[in-house]
């Protein structure tokens, strides 16, 4: 009898954005290739892979601050270790693909292949709001992700800058709910609006979807926000630009990125290059 084919892929330590466009659609198509997939990673990224994996090991590693495809502080071969020692995990036909570099991200285009072992594939993305039938019970006109990070903690923006484009946002607008996204320790809550932090991506794929505007600097949500198909809007330096428009934007979601002010654009400046932006 023919040996199973088994893929154990993880644990993704770096950031979020970089596991959704630097790892995750890789795994998808490679994962054709095999009988099983197991996915390696922090139960927050569970529904990402959910279309494809047969099983989760959850690691949820908090050495040091998220950065890239790596963490600081992590022993990430002792990681490995303590993980393969938990249970009978690299059984027969059993192959362990743990995070490296593939291509130079964000560089790379979405669409270049690699080789892994025997088999070249290319990335392959989905649009995650389609993998959820159930309609939200929320709907949400506005989504803010007030990045809060210490990591780079002069990309952030000021809390009295997302207060005032609330307020902008409300009256010019037509008014219109507001919700903050993103995780509790990384991510700010702006009063007057809802506080979704920490809700399950599997809820959030379609919020994100329904929503006529997602506003943050660049940051893992901002792309979880392009492969829902949600028109967003992305302040930062210019060096970014090619990673939103480009590179890193396999559903061609309508991006209105701004990099004149770099990380620190005015409110005022956000709302007016929004309220006049035509999606394409």
């Amino acid at each position: 009898m023919a040996v199973e084919k088994h893929l154990i892929a993880g644990p993704w330590v770096g950031e979020f954005g970089w596991e959704l466009f630097a790892w995750q659609a890789y795994i998808r198509s490679l994962s054709e290739h095999y009988d099983k997939t197991t996915i390696i990673c922090r139960p927050s990224s569970h529904a990402i892979y959910s279309d494809f994996a047969d099983e989760y090991i959850y690691f949820n590693p908090t050495a040091g601050q998220a950065d890239s495809f790596f963490m600081h502080g992590l022993d990430f071969q002792e990681s490995i270790r303590k993980i393969l020692s938990s249970g009978d995990i690299l059984t027969e036909g059993a192959s362990l693909l743990v995070p490296r570099r593939i291509g130079w991200p964000p560089h790379t285009h979405w669409s270049e292949g690699f080789a892994f072992g025997e088999h070249v594939v290319k990335p392959r993305y989905i649009n995650f709001s389609q993998t959820v039938k159930e309609q939200p019970v929320l709907k949400y006109d506005y989504i803010f992700h007030a990045r809060n990070r210490k990591l780079r903690k002069a990309d952030n923006w000021s809390i009295a800058n997302w207060e005032r484009l609330r307020d902008l946002i409300g009256p010019t607008l037509g008014g219109g709910s507001i919700a903050c996204i993103g995780t509790t320790t990384d991510s700010a809550h702006i009063e007057g609006t809802d506080d979704l932090r920490d809700m399950d991506l599997s809820t959030l794929f379609k919020l994100l979807s329904m929503a006529k505007g997602v506003f943050g600097p660049s940051s893992g949500p901002m792309h979880l926000a392009s492969l829902c198909g949600a028109p967003h809007v992305v302040w930062s330096h210019s060096g970014n630009r090619d990673r939103y428009e480009r590179n890193w934007n396999p559903l061609k979601t309508p991006i209105l990125f701004l990099d004149e002010w770099d990380w620190h654009p005015t409110p005022e400046d956000v709302w007016c290059r929004f309220f006049d932006w035509e999606k394409p």
